[in-house]
């Protein structure tokens, strides 16, 4: 068990950290009833978790090299938790916006502290399979989330949200108390910032960065599906959920497989591969009409999810393996910064050509397309830039 309750405790912290960028959606309107909140404030409630995120990752990234991969994460769970009972508990919307930008604070240590410690815990074959398992956690949170706070909502109400942290995060606390082994930090180095820009003299990490950045519009094409999904086809969340399902197992699936042929295929050419495949699944679910159904983007989501999953763990092994040891809590800052960025410059920019589309099914068809062309982009970039010698070392 403690071989592998590292591994549980570390994805538990992503788990909840991801699915709550995404579950509070569907929830909206039943906070807004309760609450007696306009749209204004109810777009706080998303937009400060994932402001305050993105604002703190390369802080965090640079305190958890310092002072330790598990004591950083061991404080983001528990603040993270602590936020999370504020949320629940919250009588008004004002309280609710704070307790979710303490979340983000949480989140942020988490976020930054994982894949670290997966590199910490895991050497060898172990650690392909470890990075794929946690991959694919990723993907599975980032794709169900929705789903599952649909379900949260509808039987038990918007709080159960929040309340289902609280004993996850406390089993990941325990976990990570006996299994995850606590490596010292670089207690005497005060933040480098110069040393930071130098990672970007990295091509390899400049290329991950890109990739990740673009890929972020696969899960950004979500939002229009949603809407698709909802508005015009006439879904329920849950049920609409349920149609986005076969993007998360399909992930969940091919990014476990992924992390245990690591050693065997150059992640450059997992890399590019899983790219052209999300970039193949986007122009699949193209060519909608009016009188298709939910169905009609099942192959498209089964061959996004397939190259989502061989993207995170082959990603996350050319990271680990391009970047000095004691530099790893910042560069996963900078990465998970760009990619939180990507998806919302991903949100706003495909809202312009769905708009073109008039919001129709035709918008829809020209937002695949518009990811599909990202894809076969990001492509060459990843092809082209990464080094296999990054790749040897994983």
């Amino acid at each position: 068990m403690r071989k592998w309750g590292a591994l549980i405790a570390i994805s538990l912290g992503s788990l909840l950290f991801l699915i709550d960028t995404t579950a509070v959606t569907v929830a909206l309107p039943d906070i807004g009833r309760d609450l007696h909140a306009s749209l204004t404030p109810l777009q706080w409630v998303l937009n400060i978790y994932t402001a305050v995120l993105a604002a703190l990752m390369l802080a965090a990234g640079s305190v958890a090299d310092r002072h330790g991969h598990r004591a950083v994460y061991l404080a983001g769970l528990g603040v993270f938790a602590v936020a999370s009972l504020a949320c629940a508990l919250a009588p008004t919307v004002t309280v609710l916006i704070t307790a979710r930008g303490v979340q983000g604070i949480g989140g942020a240590a988490m976020a930054v502290t994982t894949f670290a410690l997966i590199g910490s815990s895991y050497d060898g074959r172990d650690r392909g399979i470890a990075i794929g398992i946690w991959g694919a956690v990723n993907g599975l949170a980032a794709a169900a989330g929705p789903m599952l706070g649909g379900l949260l909502t509808q039987y038990l109400g918007w709080q159960a949200i929040f309340l289902a942290n609280l004993p996850l995060a406390a089993l990941a606390i325990a976990l990570t108390r006996t299994s995850v082994p606590a490596v010292p930090g670089t207690r005497g180095k005060r933040f480098d910032l110069a040393g930071t820009l130098a990672l970007f003299r990295l091509a390899t990490f400049n290329a991950l960065i890109v990739c990740g950045t673009i890929t972020a519009g696969v899960f950004a094409c979500l939002v229009y599906t949603s809407i698709w999904l909802q508005d015009t086809l006439r879904l329920g969340p849950v049920a609409a959920g349920l149609a986005m399902v076969p993007l998360a197992l399909s992930t969940f699936a091919a990014s476990t497989l992924a992390g245990r042929r690591l050693q065997c295929v150059p992640p450059r050419i997992m890399i590019t591969l899983g790219l052209l495949l999300g970039g193949a699944g986007s122009a699949l679910q193209a060519g909608l009409d009016n009188d298709s159904t939910a169905t009609a983007i099942l192959t498209g989501l089964v061959v996004s999810g397939l190259g989502v999953g061989l993207l995170m763990p082959a990603t996350g092994a050319v990271l680990f393996a391009s970047v000095p040891a004691e530099r790893v809590g910042v560069a996963v800052g900078v990465s998970t910064t760009a990619r939180q960025l990507g998806q919302t410059l991903g949100v706003a920019a495909l809202g312009l050509v769905f708009q073109a589309g008039h919001g129709s099914v035709d918008g829809l068809n020209r937002v695949y397309l518009t990811t599909a062309a990202l894809g076969v982009i990001a492509a060459v970039v990843a092809f082209t830039t990464i080094h296999d010698k990054a790749s040897a070392q994983v």
